[in-house]
């Protein structure tokens, strides 16, 4: 009876829920359990995508990262160079990448290609250079996956032909010169990059070997000690592999071998100053020989960077020197170098040993040209700036009322060289324009200084005195700048080279100093002159 009870109970309950599930379903569809399997299946098709934003064949672009188009092929040649870069997307944090080729699971290493999955950026990287053998298989193709969490798993399959195009064959274990000291045997098996089918080896060479291969280029020789003809000489090695179809491809290789007993270290002669002048081509040769084996030396520089214009010709053991005229600062002076040289001969023996090196200062003729015709051109510009003075005074000379003979002086003229900052200020109302040029010239007759002496309301001495000096100077430069116009149209370059130009050049910057002083003070003197009354008053009557 109990059990008939509970058993009534199940079945009102179980109707009873039932009746809420489909009240449920009837009022609000998205609810049902088909709707939400619905949804499931848009989230998985949801796909990845793989997209190449780079693509180059020997640095050549040919799909670039604004580019639409994705190739799934491409056709490249024997030792081109194939770079890509391709992007995975997807929609979530982590994307698993696999690969192999040929549809081969088995096959994921190949030969001459590097492949790099960035996890973070989600980018795969591409490098491949095939091989001769390569391009005799035509092609290649990669299969590539990618798989995220909840997505299908995506496939992407690249196809790359290879054309197989006819190189020379490389040696690629190519030898270096050699002594060879405690074992008395060489042995030589050249290996090829590619192409290995179908090539023959050539040998020339004066070395008494005990054999030599033409197919696989093997060299054979073990040397009898007690052979004095083989001992402390050197032999030459000219190894050459062609193309048996094509002798015209070929690669070659050259060395010397050395069988020796002796073990010395290359030898440096006595070395002096090597004294240079600025301007100059020089060539040293370097005095070191190595006493086992001559011309088997190599020559380094191991110490500071070397000056510049030099360079070292280990072959020719020379050192050649190009010296221009900024080594040495100041005039009269030098610029010392120390080069630190070492000599290593093939067996690794070496030496060392310092050359100092004195370089001479020098007049750079092409300065010297230019200063003169920045001095000369300024020459003419201040007698040119300055003619108004000269024809103010001159007319003041001459219209003078009480003009009384004085002492006047022998000069021709009276000339005011140097560079000043503002020159003649005529502050009269008669007076022209001012003159204001840097460095000018005044030029003048001697009987100028009549005029300011009796212009000059006061005795004044100390502008005579000045006036005296400046034009004894004037006269001094005056011969110089003579001396300047000769230069100036010297065509002969030792002309500008010598110390005379150096110091006549120097000399004259010096006095152009002196000068300014002079020149401001003669102007100031002037502004006096033409300011006073009765100046004034023939200048007004002058206009």
């Amino acid at each position: 009876m109990r059990r008939f009870i509970h058993f009534l109970i199940f079945i009102i309950l179980f109707a009873y829920q039932n009746s809420n599930i489909l009240a449920q379903s009837n009022n609000n569809d998205s609810l049902r359990t088909d709707s939400i399997n619905i949804i499931d299946k848009k989230t998985l098709q949801k796909e990845l995508s793989f997209e190449i934003i780079n693509l180059a064949i020997n640095k050549n672009q040919i799909v670039e990262k604004e580019s639409l188009f994705i190739p799934s092929n491409i056709k490249i040649n024997e030792r081109d160079t194939l770079s890509m870069i391709i992007q995975l997307k997807g929609y979530g944090s982590e994307i698993i990448f696999n690969y192999y080729f040929n549809d081969n699971p088995n096959f994921r290493k190949i030969e001459n290609g590097k492949i790099i999955y960035d996890k973070s950026s989600k980018r795969i990287y591409f490098e491949f250079i095939p091989d001769d053998n390569q391009a005799l298989n035509k092609f290649i193709t990669w299969n590539l996956f990618a798989y995220e969490k909840e997505i299908e798993l995506m496939r992407y399959d690249f196809l790359i032909e290879i054309n197989n195009l006819e190189y020379p064959p490389k040696i690629i274990n190519k030898q270096i010169d050699k002594i060879i000291r405690q074992n008395y045997s060489f042995n030589y098996v050249p290996i090829i990059n590619d192409g290995d089918n179908g090539i023959l080896f050539e040998l020339k060479t004066d070395a008494p070997i005990d054999n030599f291969n033409p197919i696989t280029g093997n060299i054979d020789w073990k040397i009898d000690p007690n052979n004095i003809d083989e001992l402390e000489k050197t032999f030459n090695f000219i190894l050459k592999v062609y193309k048996k179809n094509k002798p015209e491809l070929f690669d070659v290789d050259t060395f010397k071998i050395i069988y020796s007993e002796n073990n010395y270290a290359p030898v440096f002669g006595k070395t002096a100053k090597w004294i240079v002048e600025e301007g100059n081509n020089y060539e040293y040769k370097i005095p070191v020989d190595d006493p086992n084996v001559n011309d088997s030396i190599l020559i380094e520089n191991i110490g500071a960077q070397l000056p510049r214009g030099m360079s070292l010709d280990s072959e020719s053991k020379t050192i050649y020197f190009d010296v221009d005229y900024n080594h040495v600062e100041r005039s009269n002076s030098t610029q010392n170098y120390n080069l630190e040289l070492k000599a290593s001969d093939i067996s690794g023996l070496s030496s060392q040993i310092s050359l100092d090196v004195v370089v001479m200062n020098t007049i750079n003729p092409q300065k010297v040209k230019e200063k003169i015709s920045e001095l000369i051109s300024e020459l003419n510009s201040q007698q040119k700036g300055l003619e108004e003075i000269n024809e103010n005074l001159k007319w003041i000379e001459a219209t003078s009322k009480n003009n009384r003979v004085i002492r006047t002086f022998s000069a021709a003229g009276i000339t005011f060289l140097g560079a000043v900052v503002g020159v003649i200020s005529a502050n009269s109302e008669g007076s022209r324009k001012a003159v204001r040029l840097a460095g000018p010239i005044i030029g003048a007759s001697g009987a100028v200084l009549s005029v300011i002496n009796e212009v000059l309301s006061r005795d004044d001495n100390e502008i005579k005195n000045l006036l005296q000096e400046t034009i004894k100077l004037q006269s001094n430069v005056k011969a110089k700048y003579d001396r300047l116009s000769f230069y100036n149209s010297s065509q002969n370059t030792s002309d500008f080279q010598n110390q005379e130009i150096d110091l006549l050049i120097r000399t004259i910057e010096s006095d152009r100093e002196s000068l300014n002083k002079n020149l401001f003070t003669i102007s100031e003197n002037y502004k006096i002159i033409i300011s006073e009354k009765r100046i004034k008053n023939m200048l007004d009557k002058r206009n």
